[in-house]
C-alpha cells in the first residue's frame, strides 16, 4: 500500500475514554436518574422514560439473555425499527459483552437469511412475524424475541423483561467487566460498492468517538434530539444514537421515518429539538415546507435549535442558506462505517464551503497517499471485516492506516472530498473527472434538483442525469425566488431553467473538460424500495447505471429520439442561450 503523506490531526488531546457501553449507561443512570432519556409516541402523545427506567430495563434484558445461555461474544441480530424496546435490547446486548448485529429490515429474505447465517447469530430481535416468514432453513436463530407480538417459539419483549427482573437484573460488575477492546457490534456497510461487509467495531471504537464529540461540542445533559435515522446504518446507529446516550440527552423517536414531512413537522413542534441530525433529502423537503408556510418556519426554527448536522452526502448550499438566514449553523462531517463513523467535522459556523468536511476530530489522524486517497488512523478504526481477512488486508495496512477509497485534498477550511476512487473516470482526452464535485455543484446551484448523477467515461465532456425535487414545485413562487431562479412549476419548465443554469456553470468552470455537455431531467424519484438509494438516501451508482442505461446511452450518442418518455433533454450549449 502507498505511504501516507502529511499527517493531519487535532490539537485537542483525546484524553480518557469511557470504558464501555455499560459504563456509559451506568454513569448516566447515576447522575441523571430522574431526567428524560428516551421518548416515543404511544397513540397521539409522546411517552418519556427516565435514565433510571432505561438503565433498569437494560439490566433486566441483560439478565434475561444470560438466563438463556448467551455469553460474551455471542451475536444477537436486530431486524427492527427504531424504538424504546429496540434501544433497551440492543444496549443490553452490548453492555453484557454480547455482539449486536443490526440488519436492514428491507433486505430481501434471501439476503437476510444469508446475513443471519453468515454472522452465526444465536438470537434475533424483530418487530413482526412477517420478518420470520420466508427465511431459508437454518437461518432462524434458536432464540427469537418479538418486540410487540407473541408467537410460536417467540418470547415477547415484556416477558423477557419480566424474567430478567425476577432474577434481580444484571449487576454493575458484569457491565464494567467487559473489556474496551471487546467486540460491541457488527454493522454492515451500505452496499454502494458491492455486497455489504460486516464491520467489526469495539467498545473503544464507539466510546472514543463520543469522547471526541464531547470535547468539540460540549453537549449539555438534557438536550433533546429527534431521531429517525435507522439504527442499522452508521449515521443513525453509531453517530446520532450514541451521541444522545453518551451526552445524557433525550432521544425522541421521529415516526415520520424520513418519509412524511407533515409528521416530521408535528414531531418537531412537540419535541423542539436542540440538535437535529439528517440527510440532504430530508433537509430539502423540510426547507420546501418552511418556505411554503410561515407557521412551519416558526416550528422548525424554534429558539432552542442550536445546530443541525448533515452527512451521507453534501447538503446543497441552496438548502443550507435557509438555515444560515435563521442563524442556525449547519455542521457537516465525513467518515465511514469502518471508522465508527466520524473522522472529520466542520466548525459550528454559519458559512459553509461545498465539499469541505472539516478537520480531524480528537484522536484521529488523516493523511493522503500519492494518488489522493484518504487514509485514517486512530481509536475509531474498525478491527476488520467479519470473516473476510483478505478484504480486511486490502484496506488496513501494517501501520494501522485504513484506506477509505475516498479521494480528497486539503483546503484552508479542512479536508475536501473529491470522489469515491472507483467513481473517478477519464474523458476521451485523458482528463480525470471527479463526479462528486460536479454533482454537488449541480445540486447547490438549483434547489429544485434532489439528486444528480454525473458520468461520461470516454466522452468529450461529462454528462448528467438530474432528478427533480417535486416538493419544491409546491413552494410559493415569492418564497422560493432568489433573483436568479425561474421558479419552475414542473419537470418541463425545470429542464428549460436548468439549460440556463448549467450554461452559467459551464462558463464559470475552471477547466473546460469539467463543463457539462448535455443532461436530462428524469421524471422519476429514486427510492430505497426500488433499490436506487441506500438506507441513508445516497444514490447507488450500480443501480442507477442499470436502471437508466437507456437514458445514459441516448445522451452519449446524442440521440434524443431514443430517450425514454420519462426523460426531458437539457441542452446548455451557447447557441441555445439568449
Amino acid at each position: 500500500m502507498a505511504t501516507p503523506g502529511q499527517i493531519v490531526s487535532s490539537p485537542v488531546p483525546l484524553g480518557e475514554v469511557t470504558r464501555n457501553v455499560g459504563a456509559m449507561l451506568l454513569a448516566n443512570g447515576d447522575r441523571l436518574g430522574a431526567s428524560n432519556a428516551f421518548a416515543q409516541r404511544e397513540g397521539d402523545d409522546y411517552r418519556f422514560w427516565t435514565w433510571r427506567e432505561l438503565v433498569d430495563d437494560v439490566k433486566a434484558f441483560a439478565a434475561f439473555l444470560a438466563a438463556q445461555g448467551l455469553g460474551r461474544g455471542d451475536r444477537c441480530a436486530f431486524v427492527t425499527q427504531n424504538g424504546y424496546e429496540r434501544a433497551v435490547a440492543e444496549m443490553a446486548v452490548m453492555a453484557s459483552g454480547l455482539v449486536s448485529v443490526p440488519i436492514f429490515a428491507g433486505y430481501p429474505k434471501a439476503m437476510m437469511s444469508q446475513l443471519l447465517t453468515f454472522t452465526k447469530a444465536k438470537a434475533l430481535v424483530c418487530d413482526a412475524p412477517a420478518q420470520l416468514e420466508g427465511l431459508e432453513p437454518g437461518a432462524r436463530p434458536a432464540l427469537v424475541v418479538g418486540l410487540k407480538w407473541p408467537g410460536e417459539g417467540v418470547t415477547t419483549f415484556a416477558a423477557a423483561l419480566a424474567q430478567g427482573r425476577a432474577t434481580g437484573g444484571a449487576t454493575r460488575d458484569a457491565f464494567l467487566a467487559v473489556p474496551p477492546e471487546a467486540l460491541a457490534l457488527v454493522m454492515f456497510t451500505s452496499g454502494t460498492s458491492g455486497r455489504p461487509k460486516g464491520v467489526m467495531l469495539t467498545h473503544r471504537n464507539l466510546m472514543s468517538q463520543q469522547r471526541a464529540l464531547e470535547l468539540l461540542w460540549k453537549p449539555r445533559p438534557g438536550m433533546r434530539l429527534l431521531c429517525y435515522l435507522p439504527w442499522h446504518h452508521s449515521f443513525g446507529g453509531l453517530f446520532e444514537r450514541f451521541f444522545a446516550l453518551h451526552s445524557g440527552g433525550c432521544l425522541a423517536i421521529d415516526d415520520s421515518w424520513g418519509r412524511d414531512t407533515k409528521r416530521l413537522i408535528a414531531n418537531f413542534k412537540e419535541i423542539r429539538p436542540n440538535v437535529y441530525f439528517s440527510v440532504p433529502k430530508v433537509y430539502q423537503e423540510l426547507v420546501a415546507a418552511v418556505l411554503s408556510d410561515r407557521e412551519v418556519e416558526g416550528i422548525v426554527f424554534n429558539r432552542e435549535l442550536d445546530f443541525v448536522f448533515t452527512a451521507a452526502a453534501p447538503l446543497p448550499l441552496s438548502a443550507s442558506e435557509v438555515f444560515r438566514a435563521h442563524g442556525v449553523p449547519v455542521v457537516e462531517g465525513w467518515g465511514l462505517t469502518e471508522t465508527s463513523p466520524c473522522c472529520t467535522l466542520t466548525e459550528r459556523a454559519l458559512e459553509r464551503t461545498p465539499g469541505v468536511v472539516g478537520r480531524p476530530i480528537p484522536g484521529v489522524e488523516v493523511a493522503l497517499v500519492d494518488d489522493g486517497e484518504i487514509v485514517v488512523r486512530g481509536p475509531n478504526v474498525m478491527q476488520g471485516y467479519l470473516d473476510q481477512p483478505e478484504a480486511t488486508r486490502e484496506v488496513l495496512d501494517a501501520g494501522g492506516w485504513f484506506h477509505t477509497g475516498d479521494l480528497g485534498e486539503w483546503t484552508p477550511g479542512g479536508l475536501k472530498i473529491l470522489s469515491r476512487k472507483d467513481r473517478m473516470f477519464k474523458l476521451s482526452n485523458g482528463e480525470k473527472v471527479f463526479p462528486a464535485q460536479l454533482e454537488e455543484t449541480l445540486r447547490a446551484g438549483c434547489r429544485y434538483v434532489k439528486h444528480s448523477f454525473v458520468f461520461g467515461s470516454g466522452q468529450p465532456h461529462p454528462l448528467a442525469l438530474l432528478f427533480p425535487s417535486r416538493e419544491m414545485f409546491q413552494v410559493k413562487k415569492d418564497a422560493a425566488a432568489d433573483g436568479a431562479c425561474e421558479c419552475p412549476s414542473g419537470e418541463g419548465s425545470l429542464a428549460e431553467c436548468l439549460a440556463t443554469c448549467i450554461h452559467r456553470f459551464n462558463q464559470k468552470a475552471t477547466a473546460r473538460f469539467e463543463r457539462i455537455e448535455r443532461a436530462v431531467v428524469v421524471c422519476a424519484d429514486p427510492s430505497l424500495e426500488s433499490g436506487e438509494l441506500t438506507p441513508s438516501f445516497k444514490l447507488i451508482p450500480r443501480a442507477v447505471e442499470e436502471k437508466y442505461r437507456q437514458h445514459m446511452r441516448a445522451l452519449e450518442q446524442h440521440r434524443d429520439d431514443e430517450l425514454p418518455s420519462d426523460a426531458i433533454p437539457v441542452d446548455p450549449s451557447p447557441e441555445r442561450k439568449p
